[in-house]
């Protein structure tokens, strides 16, 4: 149940991520028409992409971190026996979790103090950029924990 609501949540948020990246896109390609072809730019396609590729890239990496697909130089690990393997997976499991809730922690913070600010651009607060910060750790956190406390999950999550 936990695995399959997992994965469904995978779905849900790299199926947003694609969307965010196809707006990002749509974004720079707006900006370049703009600038080379109408000769006049325009200063929120700019600041949209960016915005659309924050939120794309830190939901995707989310997901990566959950999945543990995440990059890593996996020679150490590999060859270590079964019990210190398992041990050393643990460690880096607690590493991740611990930066996670910094991520929460801290990008719930930031978040609440840029709502009050103003995009210099675009109408909305800048707080909704940086939102996803405490979004992705929350996310992040959920899966670490769940795989720490139900080692099993770990294979039923892979792609």
């Amino acid at each position: 149940m936990i695995a399959w609501a997992l994965r469904a949540s995978d779905r849900l948020f790299l199926g947003a991520a694609a969307l965010l990246s196809a707006g990002y896109l749509l974004s720079i390609a707006a900006q370049v028409f703009y600038r080379y072809v109408l000769e006049a730019p325009s200063p929120w396609t700019e600041e949209m992409a960016r915005y659309l590729f924050i939120w794309s890239a830190f939901l995707a990496a989310a997901v990566s971190v959950g999945r543990n697909d995440q990059f890593s130089v996996p020679v150490l690990v590999d060859n270590l026996p079964p019990g210190p393997r398992r041990a050393m997976q643990i460690f880096i499991d607690l590493a991740q979790l611990g930066f996670a809730l910094v991520m929460l922690r801290y990008g719930s913070v930031i978040a609440d103090r840029m709502m009050m600010a103003r995009s210099p651009v675009l109408p909305i607060p800048q707080g909704l950029a940086y939102m996803v910060i405490p979004i992705a750790g929350a996310y992040m956190a959920v899966h670490l924990l769940c795989r720490l406390l139900m080692p099993g999950l770990r294979s039923k999550l892979a792609w």
